[in-house]
């Protein structure tokens, strides 16, 4: 599902002129979209000791660090990024402390994370820091000031992503109907759009309006049928209309054909997870991770935490959000699984 594009995990600087400062961040940015966390890390640590660029390579350490969950090391570059950041632009700057507020929040320091956010806001209240700090106040169990800010960022955008992620903060914290109207609001825009079948389908999903849903994701696979989100959101409402059968046929199909297996077969574990099936969920779910594909890959190995949690299997389920969390460390459900199971 989209989320709000303010963290760009995968973010790479487009630095004016050339050099060895220069050549060394873009060959660092290429190792951080290929996913090679550990070897950007080391080039940029190089740039910081070019005297060039040194705010930036701080700053591409940070992000390195968080895709690693190192937080409290790369709550210390950010900090250095600020430090060093004297002719960059206040969008620059502003990008560096929403990094450091990420941070700090992930590394148990909210009021630090906060005080971050309030800095932010009294410059430039627009509606992505407000949303964070709404999340940060819904998290620290502040409903009415999260409330505030929610209400404050819906008044200054027409982005649907942006009330659809305010209704999914609400609706981890069990308040689904205090953000249906952010739902309601998400759907008028969206509806003006000839396209987009998959972000339609969703919010007529997370509304139970499952016969439109329905329609747009079948659209929205008409165009693609290979988009894996549209095939388990797809899955996701046939089980919600009792239709376990046709959500099976959908998944098996798309494994016969080949298209988005992986996907298909965590699609065939959400039907069996339905039926309390568990066994057969982990096997489908192991057939899927067979693959290789990293993009169904997340999904798959959250699913087996869950599917092992029934079973009853702690040491397997504690194994597997362990290991899940060391692949995805920004991942909040993963995180909440992993925090969960430390109890058990």
């Amino acid at each position: 599902m989209k989320k709000l594009a303010v963290l760009l995990f995968i973010s790479v600087l487009i630095l004016s002129g050339c050099g060895a400062s220069a050549n060394l961040i873009s060959k660092a940015g290429e190792k951080l979209e290929a996913g090679k966390y550990e070897e950007a890390e080391a080039i940029y640590s190089e740039v910081t000791e070019t005297g060039r660029y040194v705010s930036e390579g701080y700053r591409g350490m940070g992000i390195c660090q968080i895709n690693q969950g190192m937080y409290a090391d790369a709550c210390i570059s950010f900090e250095k990024a600020l430090l060093y950041a004297d002719a960059q632009s206040a969008e620059y700057t502003r990008d560096v402390e929403l990094y450091l507020a990420y941070c700090r929040q992930h590394h148990g320091e909210d009021d630090k994370a906060l005080e971050i956010y309030n800095g932010i806001v009294a410059r430039d209240a627009s509606p992505d820091v407000l949303y964070l700090r709404g999340k940060l106040y819904m998290d620290l169990g502040n409903t009415e000031a999260a409330s505030e800010d929610f209400d404050r960022a819906a008044s200054l955008s027409e982005d649907y992503d942006l009330f659809i992620n305010i209704y999914e903060v609400y609706a981890s914290h069990d308040k689904k109907a205090d953000g249906s109207s952010f739902l309601e609001r998400a759907l008028q825009i969206v509806s003006d759009s000839e396209k987009d079948y998959y972000n339609k389908g969703l919010v007529h999903y997370y509304l139970q309006n499952y016969e439109e849903s329905k329609t747009n994701l079948i659209s929205a696979l008409d165009e693609d049928p290979s988009d894996s989100a549209s095939i388990l959101l797809l899955g996701r409402v046939y089980l919600s209309m009792g239709l376990t059968a046709d959500a099976r046929a959908m998944f098996n199909e798309h494994i016969i054909n080949g298209s988005n297996a992986a996907a298909a077969y965590n699609g065939l574990a959400m039907c069996d997870m339905e039926e309390d099936n568990y066994e057969s969920a982990l096997n489908n779910i192991n057939a899927g991770l067979e693959l290789n594909d990293a993009e169904a890959d997340r999904g798959l190995m959250y699913n087996r935490i869950i599917v092992y949690e029934h079973l009853k299997d702690w040491s397997s389920a504690k194994a597997q959000a362990t290991a899940f969390v060391q692949k995805y460390p920004t991942d909040e459900a993963g995180i909440r699984e992993n925090e969960f199971l430390s109890t058990r």
